[in-house]
């Protein structure tokens, strides 16, 4: 198996660095990928009303079934990169993507952008679980939380690079140079995939135990992660014409300050996950998230939008690597992915229903009440969190047992 810190540190030397060449060979071509993704997000939504003629519910539901292929595969996902390593998926989920992007090319109704979208969800699914199990398997035992809020950087990267990036792509041209675009950006990050060596310990002797497609340390992670991204996927739906609504020109500026606050928040507060304790961390993250998304919905305007996109931001910024800790620091090394898998299987549901709730929401009272429900879901997560916060901090019995 290849060493996954690539060192060839002594036991009596310091303790391994958290940045290596595998490290940073994960890390750029997770920022590829996302680059990718982000430049479709403000144009997608856009696309199904403008393009296909959708209503809001019809947007909600084709941008949510993006969600809805990486629900169902994320358990064999996660299970999978426990049993034949984190690198077949890392590959393969850039590949996918390559050619769901390339589909959207050929779209021309409704039904045939849904197919695009699962194909673009299928994709995401396998290398979104792969890279967080990689980054786990990289990182010293101390520094995990740090690696994964680090890592976790190139998806809010995405998001600030790849809007404006889609919305002056639109402007000046069509959506086929959009997913043009994206679609060479995803070669990219297929190509950077390639750099990157096995990090599991796949390869042992005599029979392995099987855990469970579904881990049990995953369930309360992922059921907190449920509540407490439901407004982020609101959001991003949402976000592009509810811009419009309260006078902007786009929301390429919203997204943007939403993606450097989030970003320079971890680089600031990259540490303290496991400074602080995970639950800790994110169930006083998941409240900021209710106060910003609550100033959003009650104040529609666009400095109610500017302000509440701002204070969503800061809690969006740590709720994630938080919770994703708190699950991988519970369970054995041969049991990463499987437990990655549970706990991002819940954000595929949130991603994939609260589009198509909150669109039903929007088309009888309007945005500003979408935002609402999602604020009063992520108080309830927080309060959740941080009611269990010291029970979740001990150990569970190995699944395969």
């Amino acid at each position: 198996m290849a060493d996954p810190h690539w060192s060839t540190a002594t036991a009596d030397a310091k303790p391994p660095r958290l940045v290596t060449p595998a490290f940073l060979a994960l890390s750029a071509a997770t920022l590829a990928f996302f680059v990718a993704a982000g430049i479709m997000l403000p144009v997608a939504p856009q696309f199904a009303k403008t393009a296909l003629g959708a209503d809001a519910t019809g947007v909600g539901f084709s941008i949510g079934s993006f969600a809805i292929a990486s629900l169902v595969l994320r358990p064999l996902v996660g299970w999978s990169a426990d049993r034949f390593g984190r690198r077949p998926l890392l590959i393969g989920g850039a590949v996918l993507t390559v050619a769901a992007v390339v589909f959207h090319l050929a779209v021309a109704d409704l039904v045939t952008f849904v197919v695009a979208r699962l194909l673009l969800g299928a994709g995401e699914g396998f290398f979104f679980v792969a890279a967080l199990s990689a980054g786990s398997d990289i990182a010293p035992d101390e520094r995990r939380g740090e690696a994964i809020s680090f890592l976790s950087l190139s998806l809010y990267l995405g998001i600030a690079i790849g809007p404006p990036i889609g919305e002056a792509i639109l402007r000046a041209g069509s959506f086929d140079l959009v997913w043009m675009a994206s679609a060479g950006v995803a070669v990219l990050a297929a190509g950077l995939t390639l750099l990157i060596p096995e990090t599991a310990a796949v390869k042992v002797s005599g029979p392995r135990p099987r855990a469970p497609l579904i881990h049990p340390a995953g369930l309360f992670p992922g059921l907190v992660t449920l509540l407490g991204l439901w407004g982020m996927a609101g959001f991003l739906t949402f976000l592009p014409l509810h811009a419009r609504d309260v006078g902007l020109a786009d929301a390429g500026g919203p997204l943007a300050l939403y993606a450097l606050i989030v970003v320079g928040l971890r680089v600031v507060g990259a540490r303290w996950p496991d400074r602080f304790g995970a639950a800790r961390l994110s169930g006083a993250a998941l409240a900021l998230s209710a106060a910003g998304l609550a100033v959003v919905g009650f104040v529609p305007s666009a400095m109610g939008l500017i302000a509440g996109t701002a204070v969503f931001a800061a809690g969006v910024a740590f709720t994630m690597p938080a919770l994703l800790t708190l699950a991988v620091s519970r369970v054995p090394e041969t049991e990463r992915g499987t437990v990655v898998g549970t706990t991002t299987l819940f954000v595929d549901l949130a991603f994939g229903v609260a589009p198509a709730v909150l669109g039903l929401i929007a088309d009888r009272a309007g945005y500003g009440p979408t935002f609402l429900v999602s604020a009063v879901l992520a108080a309830v997560a927080s309060g959740l969190l941080l009611a269990r916060r010291r029970a979740l901090a001990q150990p569970v019995p190995a699944a395969s047992a």
